[in-house]
């Protein structure tokens, strides 16, 4: 099989990111709640790839607390799920969260993101 396996509706999953692209973060999240909704609980790495984007885009309208809900949970799951895609994703999530340091949800998040960001002992 060619594409995706897990994401029911592509065109949506993508509208959804495009529109945080396009600096309509809200719309983004939106759209990305629902189609993150339809993702099958064994779909780590696509659960994983478009949560912390779902994360991104609710921190980016405001809802820090929320993103910080959807990417501790998703935290979790990141040693099972390499990709150095995710990673990007989770470092762009980091930047995002680090304008509201004085939240405690970011607080509080920050060990787990830095865990997951760190490189790798060799």
């Amino acid at each position: 099989m060619i594409g995706t396996t897990h994401v029911s509706d592509p065109a949506a999953m993508t509208t959804g990111w495009c529109l945080h692209d396009l600096g309509h973060p809200k719309a983004a999240a939106e759209v990305l709640d629902l189609e993150c909704r339809r993702l099958p609980p064994q779909a780590l790495r696509t659960r994983a790839r478009y949560g912390f984007r779902r994360s991104l885009a609710h921190a980016a309208s405001g809802e820090v607390e929320h993103a910080c809900a959807i990417a501790g949970e998703l935290l979790r799951v990141m040693p099972a799920v390499p990709s150095a895609t995710v990673n990007s994703d989770v470092r762009r999530l980091a930047r995002e969260l680090s304008r509201f340091r004085s939240s405690r949800a970011v607080r509080d998040l920050q060990p787990a993101l830095a865990r997951v960001l760190a490189p790798a002992p060799d």
